[in-house]
């Protein structure tokens, strides 16, 4: 079931056409002119964030800046409605293109798109992009039951169904669409495939291999890695699953020559939170890269990796804070810092949150979303991988959003 708009929104691309230009706007007769605004950095780019919102789920679209600042310019409605609640995911939504994604996890594809799964209705959103503005071109729900998570590569794209919240419960699954340059989406017969973990599986994100030939699943109440092989027609098979190195696996992403790193959240247990690389065999076999590397934070979560695959970010739900880990060549893991600042960079006492993150196309930037306030907050990455926060946005999002993507 898909249904489509005429109306294009384009609040964003006005808006920084205005910024960036230095004509002179004419009152009509008896207006009031309004007051210049001081000259603001260029625009370099857009973070968008999904609310979740049980009455309407909407895109929150920020103005990036070359200075790493963002600045709120509109509200855009999803066409599907969110659950209200947190529902601990990774990639909630995503840009890319019909190639593969780019955000949150800087992978190597575009940003022509942006993809935002609606929890609540059972569907997912494709927008064109442009210029940081959203057109809204499809709603699809066929074959999507609390779909939390989604992935595209190659004309490709899967959802993970929760089921039900937090993917505990239900009948958690993918299913597979045809995705083409109009962003339609066009269901997979036979593609749908159940997760290993069953109803207590936890799942939290899927995300294709960088080659493109393998699906990837985590089951953080399951402790296991699901993978499923995709044929050249977009059909999956499988799960395969695998044991992990660690306990708890929670969000990933993969390096440019395709080993898959993992968070591990070790089901919240104070101070045991860590991250895993893997080898991913082309038959979906996983296989260990050392061991887990703990950061001794608590509830590890979400990961990115930069865009010189130097450096793995992780949010640490329970502590609150982020830890930086050295990524080598091979995949191999060093923690570098196990709070990557200030432990009050992220302030507000237990039960705060920080949760989704998500690079800036350069990696210049670093964003980071907190749950129980729905501040966001902008960190400058330095040449070291450190850390240094230059903005926060209090009450940005409602509590309960899932979802953060940045060009």
């Amino acid at each position: 079931m898909r249904h489509t708009t005429p109306r294009a929104v384009r609040g964003l691309a006005a808006l920084a056409i205005l910024a960036g230009s230095g004509a002179a706007l004419v009152a009509a007769p008896g207006a009031v002119a309004a007051p210049q605004r001081p000259e603001r950095a260029v625009s370099a780019g857009a973070l968008y964030a999904a609310t979740n919102e049980v009455d309407g789920n909407e895109i929150e679209v920020y103005r990036r800046d070359s200075d790493g600042q963002l600045a709120f310019v509109e509200s855009v409605p999803t066409g599907g409605t969110g659950s209200g609640g947190f529902e601990g995911s990774g990639n909630g939504i995503i840009l890319t293109s019909v190639g593969g994604e780019s955000s949150p996890n800087n992978l190597t594809g575009g940003d022509k798109f942006l993809l935002a799964t609606n929890t609540g209705s059972g569907s997912v959103s494709v927008f064109r992009t442009d210029r940081g503005s959203l057109e809204l071109v499809e709603v699809e729900s066929e074959g999507l039951d609390h779909p939390l998570s989604v992935t595209v590569h190659h004309g490709i794209a899967y959802v993970l169904n929760g089921g039900t919240s937090n993917c505990v419960g239900g009948a958690a699954s993918i299913t597979g669409f045809l995705f083409d340059g109009t962003g339609a989406l066009t269901p997979i017969p036979g593609s749908t495939r159940p997760v290993s973990g069953g109803p207590v599986s936890g799942c939290t994100q899927v995300s294709f291999t960088p080659s493109g030939d393998v699906l990837v699943v985590t089951e953080k109440m399951a402790d296991v890695i699901s993978t499923y092989t995709v044929d050249a027609d977009g059909v999956a098979s499988g799960p395969i699953t695998n044991q992990t190195t660690g306990n708890g696996p929670f969000g990933f992403t993969f390096t440019q020559t395709g080993r898959l790193l993992t968070s591990e959240n070790f089901q919240g247990v104070a101070g045991q939170g860590a991250a895993a690389a893997y080898d991913v065999g082309r038959d979906g076999i996983l296989t260990p890269v050392g061991g887990s590397v703990r950061n001794e934070r608590s509830d590890t979560c979400w990961i990115v990796l930069s865009d010189d695959q130097r450096y793995a970010y992780v949010t640490n739900a329970m502590s609150n804070d982020i830890s930086s880990y050295r990524v080598d060549p091979d995949g191999t893991l060093t923690l570098l810092q196990s709070i990557a600042g200030p432990a009050d960079e992220l302030p507000g006492p237990p039960p705060a949150i920080a949760a989704d993150l998500t690079f800036s196309r350069d990696s210049r930037f670093l964003y980071v979303r907190n749950v129980r306030d729905g501040d966001i907050f902008a960190f400058e990455v330095a040449n070291d991988g450190t850390l240094k926060l230059i903005q926060t946005l209090p009450n940005a999002l409602p509590p309960g959003a899932i979802g953060v993507a940045a060009s």
